[in-house]
Formats: C-alpha cells, sequence, structure tokens
C-alpha cells in the first residue's frame, strides 16, 4: 500500500510548496489512496485465482508469488468472499472520494479513471496488450495530480508539476508493475495475460523497455531542475539512477535467479526516489 499513499503524499507536498495546507483533506487523501490500492490488489486476487493462474503459480513456486498473494490458492481465504471484500473496499473509498468530490468538483475526470481502472483491470485491462504498465502510470499519476488539486483547490495546475509527478508516477506505477510481472510471464501468457513484460518476449527486449521510462523519468527532473520548475533538492534524486543500471542490466541479459533482487531494488530506489521529490517541495529547497 506504500505505492500509493508515497504518491499521495508527494501530491500533498507539492500542494504545501505553493502554500496550500489542509490536515483534514491530506489524510482523507492518504486513506482513501490506500484503500483504492488495496480494492484494485483484492479484486486482482480473485480473478486470477478464478483463471486458475495464481493456482498454477503457487504449484510452480512452492506458495511463492511475485505479484498479488497467494492466500486464495493457499486456500487460507475462501474464494466467495473475497471478490465482496475487493467491492466493499472499493465502495469505502467511494465513499471518501465522493466527499471530496461534492467539495472539490475538478477531482471528477481522476475518479472516474480510477474507478474504471479498479474494476475492469482484473479482467480486462491486462488483457489488452501493452496496456497495463501505462495504465498503472497514468492512475499513480494522477494520485498526485488529485491529492494536489484536492489540497489545493486549484483547477490549472502548474506546468511544473509534470516534471516530478511523470516521474514518479513511472517510477512507482508502470515500471515497479512491469518488473514485477517479469518473473510470472511465461504462465501469465498461458493464460492470455499480455502485459508488457509477455509481448515484449525476450530479455533483452525487457532489459531495453525498463531502461526507456527510466530514462523519461530521469530526464523530466533532470530537465524540471535546469528549467528552474523543480526545487533545487530534486536534483539529488539522480543519486538512484545507478539502480537503473542495475535492474536494467540484470533484466537485458535474463539473469532470472536475481530477479528477486531486481525487484527489491527498483522498489528501495522508487521509495527514496519519491521522498526526495517530496522533501524538496516541503523543505523549499
Amino acid at each position: 500500500m506504500l505505492y500509493g499513499s508515497s504518491l499521495a503524499v508527494l501530491g500533498i507536498a507539492a500542494s504545501f510548496y505553493y502554500g496550500h495546507t489542509s490536515l483534514f483533506y491530506s489524510v482523507l487523501v492518504i486513506v482513501g489512496t490506500v484503500l483504492a490500492q488495496m480494492s484494485v490488489n483484492v479484486i486482482s486476487d480473485y480473478f486470477d485465482y478464478s483463471s486458475g493462474l495464481d493456482k498454477e503459480l503457487v504449484h510452480k513456486k512452492s506458495g511463492n508469488l511475485s505479484g498479488g498473494s497467494s492466500l486464495l490458492a493457499k486456500g487460507l481465504v475462501d474464494p466467495k468472499y473475497t471478490l465482496a471484500l475487493g467491492l466493499l473496499i472499493f465502495m469505502a473509498a467511494g465513499v471518501i472520494g465522493i466527499y471530496l468530490l461534492y467539495f472539490r468538483i475538478q477531482i471528477l475526470p481522476i475518479l472516474a479513471i480510477a474507478s474504471l481502472s479498479i474494476l475492469l483491470y482484473a479482467k480486462y485491462a491486462k488483457r489488452v496488450p501493452y496496456l497495463s504498465e501505462p495504465l498503472c502510470t497514468l492512475n499513480y499519476t494522477l494520485i498526485c495530480v488529485g491529492s494536489f488539486v484536492v489540497i489545493s483547490g486549484i483547477s490549472s495546475l502548474s506546468y511544473g508539476l509534470i516534471f516530478s509527478f511523470i516521474p514518479a508516477g513511472i517510477l512507482l506505477g508502470g515500471d515497479a508493475l512491469f518488473v514485477n510481472e517479469i518473473p510470472d510471464r511465461t504462465i501469465d501468457k498461458k493464460y492470455k495475460v499480455k502485459h508488457s513484460a509477455v509481448m515484449l518476449g525476450t530479455g533483452k527486449n525487457i532489459g531495453l523497455y525498463y531502461l526507456a521510462f527510466q530514462s523519461i523519468a530521469y530526464l523530466l527532473v533532470l530537465m524540471g531542475f535546469l528549467l528552474g520548475s523543480l526545487p533545487r533538492l530534486s536534483i539529488l534524486c539522480l543519486l538512484t539512477l545507478p539502480t537503473t543500471y542495475y535492474v536494467f542490466a540484470g533484466l537485458y541479459n535474463s539473469n532470472s535467479k536475481k530477479y528477486g533482487s531486481y525487484l527489491k531494488t527498483h522498489t528501495i530506489s522508487s521509495f527514496i526516489f519519491a521522498l526526495i521529490l517530496s522533501l524538496s517541495y516541503l523543505l523549499h529547497i
């Protein structure tokens, strides 16, 4: 749940940088984001289990899944309650969203995109070629945007925010999902899942795909810094750049024995990246 909440914090920090604060709205945004992420994970677990995908992954890996959870496949949770639980969590997030919408009508498009993504991702969206990661990047970027709009009440965003919101959405959204998908791509393909890790096929293509989107993220931060659109402290995000090469090289060379290390490295560096951006806004440096 830290992925979404980290991006919500980034949006809140950016609003503080531009002179807007609200503890009440900040708490609502973070709680709503966590609930929304929980709901999509639970609903995804249900459909993966129903299709047989999770059961085969658990059988192959002796109970360890790189994505989702193995609770259903290992019989620890009754499947008939899982979808209901996911929808209940979704409705709880929806209550918060509707409340915020009453005061911030500007977030209506964001809530609409998020709701459709949560409800349609597991059964439909991830079976559309190459859609999973861009959709995840979009939604995670919109967490930043929505958080900023809720706190600030501003309808028109400063163009400078694209230099932090989009990179954070790429690293904690699309690329985090992409790295997570790689170990399971053979079985995912069998069940007609068509995310990018399945469609790209070879390790070289997978590595280059990862490098391309990481490069976009870091270049946007560098541009924002050089243009004066980001606080000066934001340049420290580039300190995490060597981790991109480490993960890229491993994926490019198809070093499957270290996939767990690549996922961990990407996750930690992405959180540090988002933390630096948030601190740069909060400290006005």
